[in-house]
């Protein structure tokens, strides 16, 4: 059901530590930690440039190099040798040895043409895992490259490699590709309910859907589509009705319709739904917040089940929470966990020691809290170190998800799925205006001004030739 094996690593980082209090995690605690956590994935580093996890050496490197790369920016002395680090693992990563593996892809299972452009084929790309585990790889893997691509301000037009199935294609066509394999593998109306998701395997005939699996596909689009890849718009209309699937009435994310519902898929339908465009008014948003803060202070248990220690089930809620109510929110989740996140000051976040401690800073204090003395998170049945590490430290970094948001005919309402003349004329009738609810859908690379280049980011992302307005016999109903 998931994928991972536990790997223990026979490496010990002797780091400096710090004491526990019963107060929250200071600014100060909180970076330690993620200099600590960085070190410990840069002493473990195999000269290959992946990180040992079993069958999986590719998806704990690409969460490693998120994890590296969320914090670039505080790198300090330690620049030049972590540079080094990220570029020797993204050379492994295009590589074949990796799994990198490019296809020719045209249609999905029920005839749809996902080729940009409506060309007869096109290239598509994934990562083929050991024992079958494609979409976990892939998802762990894109976010890690769009972020080397874009912290270092390396040109999409650049070809990253000369060697393996990936060679001569430039960066932008590596997303591109990727996007369409995604499309291309997504089950369809042929699955029945299981429309609109995805599962273990891609690119090779077999069609099924979980949420565990769903929301490496969502993260993959969303990173792939932030440097300028495009999406069918079939893909969403699909997914948000796997998504409306696999919420319970509680409010909660499961696996498969009622079923194994947990943190993780919480989370990741939250992404899900932000992707699609439900607004946090919708009742699907809102009843998905209300499980997680009912069930907050649960600890990881049953394997699948619980939040704080459950490396995947956090890593998973953060990304919901984060592009759904951001990390400064303090108005959704209210349950926290008591004394730990209740001190009188010292509180972490942005900005820090503010008065009320949130969600995310409920976690920082728990992952500061219990990170070991050679910088690295033990982790939890499946999910150990290096991927447990990796996912704690891109946690108390607070990455930000960019999600582009080009369909806004909605407003806050549910967008209608397309992209065209309609939703571009909007945006532009807003330049110059302050990005601030209902207007915040128009900042759509969310730079805080809504101009010109809102406008431009959008063009690529049309539905149809030249932006054309979507005809009504392609108009869908979608859930409010």
């Amino acid at each position: 059901m998931k994928i991972f094996k536990k790997l223990a690593l026979g490496v010990t980082l002797a780091c400096a530590t710090w004491a526990s209090t019963s107060m929250a995690a200071t600014e100060a605690d909180k970076l330690a930690a993620i200099n600590a956590g960085l070190a410990h994935l840069a002493a473990t580093q195999q000269v290959d440039g992946s990180w040992s996890f079993g069958s999986y050496n590719p998806a704990a490197t690409g969460a490693s190099l998120l994890a590296f790369m969320s914090q670039k920016s505080k790198w300090g002395a330690n620049a030049a040798a972590y540079t080094t680090i990220v570029n020797k693992a993204v050379a492994y990563l295009i590589s074949d040895p990796s799994g990198a593996t490019k296809i020719s892809v045209s249609t999905r299972n029920n005839g749809i043409n996902i080729c940009p452009g409506a060309v007869a084929s096109c290239d598509g790309v994934f990562w083929n895992a050991s024992n079958d585990k494609d979409s976990y790889t892939t998802g762990l893997i894109i976010p890690g490259l769009v972020e080397y691509v874009t912290g270092f301000g390396i040109p999409l037009t650049n070809v990253p490699t000369a060697v393996g199935q990936l060679a001569g294609l430039t960066w932008a066509q590596i997303f591109q590709a990727n996007i369409n394999l995604w499309a291309a593998s997504q089950s369809t109306v042929n699955q029945g309910a299981l429309k609109g998701g995805w599962r273990y395997h891609l690119g090779g005939g077999s069609y099924d859907s979980d949420m565990s699996t769903t929301q490496w596909g969502i993260i993959s689009l969303i990173y792939s589509e932030s440097v300028g890849a495009t999406t069918p718009a079939i893909v969403k209309i699909d997914l948000d009705a796997w998504l409306l699937h696999t919420q319970a009435a509680s409010g909660a994310g499961c696996y498969d319709g009622s079923n194994y519902c947990a943190f993780s898929d919480t989370g990741g339908m939250l992404l899900g739904l932000k992707y699609v465009g439900v607004p946090n008014s919708n009742a699907r948003v809102a009843n998905a917040i209300t499980w997680l803060n009912a069930n907050w202070q649960q600890t990881a248990n049953g394997t699948w089940y619980g939040n704080f220690g459950h490396p995947y089930a956090m890593w998973g809620v953060y990304k919901g929470l984060q592009t759904s109510i951001g990390t400064s929110d303090n108005t959704h989740i209210l349950n926290l966990r008591p004394i730990m996140c209740n001190g009188a000051s010292g509180y972490p976040g942005i900005p820090p020691n503010v008065a009320n401690c949130n969600w995310w800073q409920d976690y920082n204090d728990w992952l500061v809290t219990n990170q070991n003395g050679d910088g690295s998170w033990s982790g939890y049945v499946y999910w150990t170190d290096p991927l447990s590490t990796a996912f704690d430290i891109t946690i108390l970094s607070a990455i930000q998800i960019n999600i582009i948001q080009c369909d806004v005919t909605g407003g806050q309402n549910v967008p209608d799925g397309f992209v065209d003349k309609l939703d571009l004329a909007l945006i532009s009738k807003s330049r110059g205006q302050a990005p601030v609810p209902p207007k915040d859908v128009f900042d759509t690379n969310k730079d805080g001004v809504i101009n010109a280049e809102d406008v431009k980011i959008c063009v690529p992302k049309c539905t149809m030739a030249n932006c054309a307005i979507t005809p009504e016999r392609y108009a869908v109903t979608k859930v409010t």
